[in-house]
């Protein structure tokens, strides 16, 4: 779930610089709309990088029941203490859509966000398409999303193999949550994907052919590269990243169970 904008424009309450044309403005009293959620933190007007082959704008909502040491979108680990403003986001939808292909919802874990199916369904009531990126801890929210046509395309992060889920994330049982979610995806026939961020100190090059046979019969799993910058656990940005090569061997052997790529590498 990448957090991108220009250098100098920040969220409300946020750390990271943002590289891109970002906004994120804080509330006030003039709304056209009742805000469905309080965990807006910004979003990008346009890009086509967050939902490949299709221009977008990206929704940032904050909050997240993960903790993994390598997430490089620390800013919105936390509910932001003032959000950003809900009627500028749909007036630049609304004055956009008859050329934007869709929104993206990312965060964060935007499932944690009560207000999600409420925002979902402004977004369909207006034509738009809808992109969700979740770590699918809670396959009881996505579920009926799905059931209700919602959604037009998932990317769930898988993080490690699932027998280390609950000591990377520190949230217990998230292993077998997230197992429910794959198999809801790949039996929903949405389309949708799986990626990995291919960090060392989580996932080993072997790791990756087991974590590609449990999603076997799903459209597409990404390996993305690791990134050693800013980081929740500051010690993560200290570690090396794999060989673009190894990456890329390992996307051969992942793809004798699904569709494989790499990314960022």
């Amino acid at each position: 779930m990448a957090w991108r904008g220009p250098p100098g424009c920040r969220a409300p309450h946020a750390s990271r610089k943002l590289k891109g044309t970002c906004v994120s403005v804080r509330q006030t009293g003039d709304m056209k709309l009742t805000a469905p959620t309080r965990r807006l933190v910004g979003w990008l007007p346009s890009g086509m990088l967050d939902w490949p082959g299709r221009l977008s704008s990206t929704v940032f909502l904050g909050g997240c029941d993960f903790r993994c040491p390598f997430c490089h979108n620390e800013a919105l680990v936390s509910v932001p203490d003032v959000p950003a403003e809900w009627s500028s986001l749909i007036t630049h939808l609304e004055a956009k859509r008859n050329w934007l292909d869709g929104v993206v919802i990312t965060g964060g874990e935007p499932t944690v966000d009560p207000g999600l199916p409420e925002m979902l369904r402004t977004f369909t009531e207006m034509g738009i398409p809808v992109k969700l990126d979740t770590n699918g801890n809670h396959p009881d929210v996505l579920k009926p999303l799905l059931a209700e046509g919602l959604i037009s395309y998932v990317a769930l992060d898988l993080k490690t193999p699932f027998s280390r889920y609950a000591s990377l994330t520190g949230v217990a049982e998230s292993s077998a949550r997230v197992a429910e979610s794959v198999e809801i995806i790949i039996d929903s026939g949405i389309a949708h994907e799986f990626r990995t961020t291919v960090y060392p100190g989580a996932v080993t090059l072997e790791d990756l052919e087991e974590m590609a046979r449990t999603i076997e019969g799903g459209d597409r799993y990404a390996l993305q590269q690791f990134v050693p910058t800013t980081t929740l656990d500051p010690r993560a940005s200290a570690v090396l990243p794999y060989h673009p090569d190894a990456l890329h061997e390992s996307a051969a052997r992942c793809s004798r169970f699904l569709p494989t790529i790499v990314r960022g590498a």
